[in-house]
């Protein structure tokens, strides 16, 4: 996969160096937890959103991030109907009434959409975060490449004052990098999504996807723990 963004820029901290190629059939390279699906963060970097550069207002940040998830060895992820159920399992684990992360409400599948880049087909979709605190959103793409594993490329991102321009903005942003972005199937990834067509012939991304949406009570007053808990991304 190739693609370009702009330097880390952020007021605190450093980009760390990432390596060029990881081995995605390598078990042990990946996170995992029962609860969650098996992933590796391939690269990641944030950028702090301002205003006219005369006063610099800071209006929020944007967090790029690349993911390759590996789901079951039961089926392809090239059987789209398949995929997508994966990925609406993966959410509701994370995010559903039993979920891991379940203390907020939490929406997802926004906007769904196909979208060919580059040759690829990718599925995009919008999703949106309220933590105890906070508002934040997603922009996401995410594409199979190989029969059990997907790519993820997740713009997150807040916008403190919630103006039309920051949403409009970091979209337009997101659109760009997605434009220049060129993903290359290995040789025996290229065998596999061929075989699948031959076996899913015709098939295409569902053209509607009803959203998720777990959406809970604010509450009047939080606990300390409450407020400074992680309940993850």
């Amino acid at each position: 996969m190739q693609f370009a963004v702009p330097p880390f820029c952020i007021e605190w901290g450093r980009q760390r160096d990432w390596p060029d190629t990881f081995d995605i059939y390598d078990s042990s390279a990946f996170c995992k937890t029962e609860e969650r699906t098996a992933f590796l963060k391939c690269f990641e970097s944030r950028w702090d959103i301002k205003g006219l550069p005369v006063w610099k207002t800071e209006l929020g940040w944007i967090e790029f991030s690349i993911t390759v998830f590996k789901l079951s060895e039961t089926g392809s992820a090239f059987n789209l109907r398949k995929f997508e159920s994966d990925l609406l399992d993966q959410y509701a684990r994370l995010y559903g009434p039993m979920g891991t992360f379940n203390k907020h409400s939490f929406e997802t599948f926004l906007d769904w959409s196909a979208q060919l880049i580059n040759g690829n087909l990718w599925i995009s979709y919008h999703g949106r975060k309220h933590s105890v605190s906070d508002t934040s959103y997603q922009l996401v793409w995410e594409t199979p490449i190989t029969d059990e594993h997907f790519i993820s490329v997740t713009f997150s991102y807040q916008n403190y004052k919630e103006k039309k321009t920051v949403h409009y903005a970091v979209e337009k942003f997101a659109q760009k990098i997605m434009t220049a972005t060129h993903l290359d199937l290995s040789p025996s990834a290229q065998e596999q999504k061929s075989a699948a067509e031959k076996q899913w012939p015709n098939q295409k991304y569902s053209e509607h996807m009803e959203p998720l949406r777990w959406i809970r009570p604010k509450k009047d007053f939080i606990s300390v723990e409450e407020y400074f808990s992680d309940d993850g991304k």
